[in-house]
């Protein structure tokens, strides 16, 4: 009896313990959701940072803004939220192809609530639906709450069905009224106060997964949803692609530190293709081919580990693999071939950016030549390379390639090349044999992606640079990409193994200056596209006006008798 007590109250606590009362007004089956953490987001971004802003200064002191909207700004928790508890904006789809856009949070103070929406439109009267208050906002959006949370509901179809005559699902046109469009989503937004715990994402166990750590932003995303009822759908699962999208769920989890934003993702598949990927999944990158390239000057790579005998039991699980080989053995190879002819080692590579000059010539209206156009453009070395396990089966994937590039006309910028280890495709070929003939380069971001199934990287500071070379003062573009050069540094991006059903990932965003928060740099950031636009905008209106000025005043020609 002991043994059998124990165990129960064991299963209903691990059963409480499951369930999150984030997930309670959130529909089961909702495409999107994103969870604020408004309470960690004010920490590192305190509301006075953002009063210093530019784009606050000009909404506080445009005259056209009215006072109930000024007092928000000054303090957004005059609004009656409470802005230590997390806000939601969650999407779910409709039986035709709209979807419900729906902001969710708690209340501090449910008088200052109330009247904080009235200001939206005072002619609207209160409605009550049981305990719940609900009022129709402008555009036929609705708020509801009750003494705790409240629920803003908008329809993505509301704004742009009158302003571009769009139709409905059943292919007429839309003529809802405010009145019809304004009750459905008061019985929607009622709907959610009153949701079953099986019916939302209360005992979802993903979502619940999701919302463990102290994250600043977490984010959900329901593949299957957004896929399901789609019209091509029918034609996926006729080709059984739709195992991809079976039970697909991607979970994000954001932080803001220190001179990077960090994002821990996890994605969840179907019991079919988990199994799949568990047992064919990769072990470790081959960082031997990444230090293989012939270059410093490295902006971006992917690289990953692979079982090779994978690719053709993937393609069986779709069920295309008799029409797949058919069309292969055309050129000269099968599926098998690709299982043995690599090793599961896979990189793509992209060097040596640079602005290179170039012309086009000006034609005039008979196609005569009269001048040359001059302009820079961007040039780079690209590489893929496959590590090579069985040479003839890879001998002839090359020859089948190199026959298809010359019957489309290409042979002339793609480079193939392959020795004993590794098979290579490029756009330069002095560049493909250099890599062949071996290298032992260090990058420093190896360090971060060593020992991964799969690792990414890219250069931003690197890329903005090199675009931004040759600008001078009188570009527009140049103060863009000055202020970007100053705030972007790199990404990198790592992960491939599978924990508790989920295949994790997870990549980092670095800034430039890595001792300040990048939440508050972010805000820096986005203030000074804001006054570099804003400018440009004052500018060209200066220039407008001017125009105007110097344009003479039209010349009467009529003739005095």
């Amino acid at each position: 009896k002991t043994v059998i007590i124990f165990c129960s109250m064991a299963f209903i606590f691990s059963s409480c313990s499951k369930s999150n009362d984030e997930g309670k007004m959130i529909p089961e089956n909702a495409v999107f959701v994103a969870q604020f953490n408004m309470k960690s987001l004010s920490a590192k971004l305190p509301w006075n940072d953002i009063k210093q802003t530019a784009w606050y200064q000009k909404a506080f002191n445009d005259s056209s803004t009215p006072e109930w909207r000024k007092k928000i700004l000054e303090n957004p928790e005059t609004s009656g939220i409470d802005f230590d508890r997390s806000l939601i904006i969650f999407a779910n789809k409709t039986p035709g192809q709209e979807m419900h856009i729906v902001v969710e949070g708690t209340l501090k103070s449910e008088k200052d609530f109330e009247q904080f929406n009235k200001n939206f439109d005072p002619s609207q009267a209160i409605k009550k639906s049981g305990d719940i208050n609900l009022l129709i906002l402008k555009d036929k959006n609705v708020v509801g709450w009750n003494g705790k949370h409240f629920a803003y509901v908008m329809n993505s179809k509301t704004t742009s069905a009158e302003m571009y005559n769009w139709h409905d699902s059943t292919g007429n046109q839309s003529n809802s009224t405010i009145a019809e469009n304004s009750d459905e989503l008061s019985a929607f937004c009622t709907k959610l106060f009153s949701l079953k715990s099986d019916s939302s994402l209360a005992k979802n166990e993903k979502f619940a997964d999701l919302l463990k750590g102290k994250d600043d932003i977490r984010i959900w995303q329901n593949t299957e949803q957004i896929m399901k009822n789609s019209p091509s759908m029918g034609a996926l699962g006729m080709l059984k692609l739709d195992l991809f999208f079976k039970d697909n769920i991607s979970t994000y989890a954001v932080n803001f530190d220190k001179g990077k934003i960090e994002i821990n993702q996890k994605g969840y598949f179907g019991k079919e293709l988990t199994d799949f990927m568990k047992k064919y999944s990769g072990s470790k990158i081959n960082t031997d081919m990444i230090r293989n390239i012939p270059t410093q000057n490295v902006f971006g790579i992917f690289a990953m580990n692979f079982k090779p005998e994978g690719i053709k039991e993937l393609i069986k699980l779709t069920g295309t693999d008799g029409i797949v080989n058919m069309y292969l053995q055309q050129s000269g190879f099968n599926l098998d071939d690709i299982s043995k002819a690599n090793n599961g080692n896979l990189l793509l590579a992209f060097t040596d950016l640079k602005m290179s000059a170039d012309s086009f010539d000006l034609k005039d209206s008979e196609g005569n030549t009269t001048n040359k156009a001059g302009f820079t453009k961007p040039d780079l070395n690209v590489i893929f390379t496959l590590g090579v396990k069985d040479k003839p089966s890879f001998q002839k994937i090359m020859d089948a390639g190199k026959k298809m590039a010359a019957e489309m006309g290409r042979d002339t910028s793609i480079t193939f090349a392959m020795n004993d280890k590794a098979f290579v495709v490029s756009n330069s070929g002095s560049f493909a044999n250099r890599y062949l003939s071996g290298n032992n380069n260090k990058f420093d971001f190896l360090d971060k992606i060593d020992g991964e199934p799969f690792g990414a990287y890219l250069d931003l500071h690197k890329i903005i640079s090199t675009l931004n070379t040759g600008k001078d003062t009188t570009d527009e573009r140049k103060p863009l990409l000055d202020a970007s050069l100053n705030f972007w540094n790199n990404i990198t991006m790592k992960g491939g193994d599978i924990k508790d059903d989920a295949f994790t990932s997870e990549t980092e965003i670095n800034l430039v200056d890595q001792n300040t928060n990048s939440l508050k740099q972010l805000n820096t950031y986005l203030d000074q596209m804001f006054k570099i636009n804003e400018g440009r905008r004052d500018q060209n209106s200066h220039a407008k006006r001017l125009d105007s000025l110097l344009t003479p005043p039209p010349i009467d020609t009529v003739k005095i008798k």
